[in-house]
Parts: C-alpha cells; structure tokens; sequence
C-alpha cells in the first residue's frame, strides 16, 4: 500500500550507517486549492504586532515634510525617509495627517503621542497609561492557543528596558533586551518542535498545572474575604496566574505542524552599543529570530521597540544623540529642514525596512509570513523639535492573511490617531467595535485599507 503523504512526512535515509531524515517542505498538496490555508481545513494563522521607534521622522517648520508622499491612495510615491522601505511599498500602508488629542490633559513630552495610539487615552502623567494598550485586546482575541499569548522585544540596547504594552496602565512588560535571551525564550527550555514525531507531554509541565490548578479554591475562598482594593489587586494577580495556567495547557497538547519551522542556531552576544548601525544589526538579528518564532507558533502577538522615545541612538563618530540633535539643530535655512536629524531618521527607518525583511523572508503557504501577519508601526511625535501631537508616523505593514488593502497612502488632517488604532485591531482580528475616550473616542475605522 503506498504510504500517505502529509505535512508529517518525512524523508529518511542512511549515512554512514545513521538513520537521518529531513523535512518536507509545504508542498501544494498540503494546501488547499486556493493555497491560503491546510487541505484538512486548519488556517494558517493570522498574527498581529507592533513596532515602536522614538523621534517620529521630520517635518518642517514650514508645514513642509521628508516623509510623507505626495499622492495618497494606491502606488503612492517614495519620500526620502522612506527609502528604506521601499521594496516593501506594495505591503506598507503609510498613515499622515492623524493627530493625538490630548484634551485638558498635557502634552508629556515623548509619552501624550504613543500613550494615545496604544491606549485611545491621553495619559495624565509620564510613566503610566490611563488604559490597557491595543495589543493586550488583540492577544485575548488571538493569542489564547500559543505558548505565549504576547512576546515582548526591545532592540535598542538603552541602558533600562523599554516597553509600552501593559494591562494595568502602572505595570509594563518585561522585554527580552538581546538576542540570546529570545532565542533562549523562543527556542530554549520548553521548546516544542511542531514538526517533529517524538513529541509527549513534560511531566515537570504536567506537575506545574497540577499545583495551580490545586489552589482554585483557596483563590475563591480569600477573594470573598478581603475588601474592595484588596479584590483589585488580588484579581490583578490572580489573571497574571490564569495565564500561567493557559500557557501550561497549551504546552501540554500536541502543537499542529508548522512547515515553515525550522529550528534556528543560537545567536552570540552581540555589541553593546547606542551607535545606530548597532541597534539596526539588532534590530534585524532579533526580528530574525521573532519571525521564526512566529512560524513555530510560539506566539501570535508581539511588540517590539527599535529605540525609546528619547532614542540614545548616535551616528558614529556624532558627539551628540539623537534626542539631543532634534531640538539642538537649526532648521537650514537653504533646504528647509533639520539635515543631520533627517539623515539619522532616514537611518532609523533602516531598521524597520530590515525588521520587514526578516518578516518576509520566511515563505509560508502561497506567501510569506509577512502576508499572514499585521504590523502596526508607530512613534511617538510628529515634529520632535517641537514635540508635535501632529502628523505623528503610522503605518501597516503586511497582508493581515488577506485582509488589509495593502500598498496606499491614507492622508486624514487632524483626524484621530485612535482611527489607526481600531483599524489595526480589526483587521488582525479582535472583536473590537470602539477604541479611546473623549475627543478621541471613535468607531470609525480606516475603511479604505479594509478587504
């Protein structure tokens, strides 16, 4: 009887007296007959994540701007400070003219403008969000089957660790700063090979879920014992642990195959330094690393911060930082702009064009990853000399498996950021049908670049 093949299948021979075996790739006999998701009906997963860099890219004081095209709708045009995505142009939705309105509470300078794409609400104080970041709703939609509903990652090698996702408003995540602790993360202790045949459950897992599990009532018991703040808090801690739970479970089932999963070698140390060709070299190793996490399945949502919004980062041989150029720089009188500060934000964009790269380099159905997954790219102000709520930097980048119009320029003067928002939400797949509060509260989302 001829054996059946499926994405199981292996192909196995001897070498010096050694069984070896290797993998299939995804094979068109695996798909089904439109290539967008498993023959046995198992979709291929839509992921979802965001991209933060610090400094926006550069108006000028005349109104004019270095980064956004001149033509909106489909084939818009390359600006100088986005070259470095240019290869990307047909995947890439570029988002200008959109605004963070604060109402009565202050501008916080580098903090009002991604606090409000990320919350929907303009923060009263610097170091805390007034509500839950987007990509916690997103995980709570999508993320509830991998073995971590959101991966967190900071590339840009400043001195404390950068993160903006939170559920709590108070309390940030805790990123992975290096290369070797997200392989270690990704790939290390509790791994589980998606594609391989000799997979069982980790007793050591099994006994974990077992003492949490034996806890349940006790957990009732004192919820109903303690007062009003105390149940808060408790309930804070309480959720951190159910998803302890839920990741234990998810590791303790048999993960669907996964083609385009392949194990990746474990990356050195790399140099620690602000210089910006550094980070990018980062930038492009961890999202490397991110991407094949992604294909594994290890995660379906992730944030990943390229620099702070005071970025530290330098041009080498510079004296100054980039932070300290933005507001030191004269505008030239001849060219109209900041020219040092153009050029490092043209280098900045470098590492998103890279971070895309790596996205798309990994091949998965009649795609790429990049056409499954949704990026929304962000920073935090539109003109940092100033520190400008307006025209701050947005784009989508990726196919969200079909879903995002891809390749146009949505040009909106003065609408909120929060429309962004919600459309980002939706089309990765949550359930949401209203984001941010006061003038930034809508239900609009950004139609055009919805299939």
């Amino acid at each position: 009887m001829t054996k059946t093949i499926n994405r199981r299948s292996l192909l196995r021979g001897m070498i010096g007296g050694a069984t070896v075996s290797m993998g299939l790739p995804l094979l068109n006999l695996f798909l089904n007959e439109n290539g967008n998701a498993y023959a046995n009906g198992a979709s291929i997963p839509t992921r979802f994540g965001t991209y933060f860099w610090g400094l926006g890219l550069t108006d000028t004081p005349a109104g004019g701007t270095r980064w956004v095209p001149g033509k909106t709708g489909f084939d818009y045009d390359i600006t100088p400070e986005l070259q470095a995505i240019a290869a990307f142009k047909n995947k890439v939705s570029v988002f200008s003219g959109f605004r963070a309105i604060p109402d009565t509470s202050p501008n916080l300078v580098h903090w009002s403008g991604h606090a409000s794409i990320l919350s929907g609400v303009a923060p009263g104080s610097s170091g805390r969000f007034e509500a839950p970041t987007l990509d916690t709703r997103v995980a709570d939609a999508i993320g509830g089957t991998t073995r971590y509903k959101v991966l967190d990652i900071d590339a840009s090698i400043s001195r404390r660790p950068i993160s903006y996702s939170t559920r709590t408003g108070t309390t940030f995540a805790s990123p992975d700063q290096s290369p070797l602790a997200l392989y270690q993360r990704l790939f290390g202790d509790g791994f589980q090979d998606p594609n391989s045949d000799n997979w069982a459950p980790d007793p050591t897992i099994m006994l974990r879920q077992s003492v949490l599990s034996a806890v349940t009532d006790q957990r009732q018991a004192l919820m109903r014992s303690v007062g009003h703040e105390d149940q808060i808090k408790l309930e804070q801690y309480f959720t951190s642990l159910r998803e302890m739970e839920n990741q234990l479970a998810v590791q303790l089932q048999r993960p669907e195959p996964r083609d385009a999963c392949v194990l990746p070698q474990s990356p050195e140390e790399l140099a620690r330094a602000g210089s910006v060709d550094v980070v990018n070299n980062n930038t492009r190793v961890m999202a490397r690393l991110l991407a094949m996490g992604l294909a594994c399945d290890q995660s379906r949502v992730f944030n990943f911060v390229h620099t702070g919004g005071t970025s530290e980062t330098y041009v080498p041989g510079q004296s100054k930082i980039y932070h300290q150029i933005t507001h030191d720089e004269p505008t030239d009188a001849q060219l109209g702009y900041q020219p040092e500060t153009s050029k490092l934000a043209g280098l900045v964009m470098e590492g998103f064009g890279a971070f895309l790269e790596e996205m798309d380099a990994i091949k998965e159905a009649d795609g790429t990853l990049l056409d499954n997954c949704l990026v929304f790219a962000l920073s935090d102000t539109g003109y940092a000399k100033i520190h400008s709520l307006e025209n701050i930097p947005m784009m989508l980048a990726g196919g969200a498996s079909g879903r995002h119009k891809t390749g146009q320029h949505i040009h909106a003067p003065g609408e909120s950021v929060t429309r962004v928002s919600l459309t980002a939400m939706q089309l990765a797949g949550a359930p949401v049908g209203e984001f941010g509060s006061g003038s930034m509260r809508t239900a609009r989302p950004v139609t055009d670049v919805i299939a």
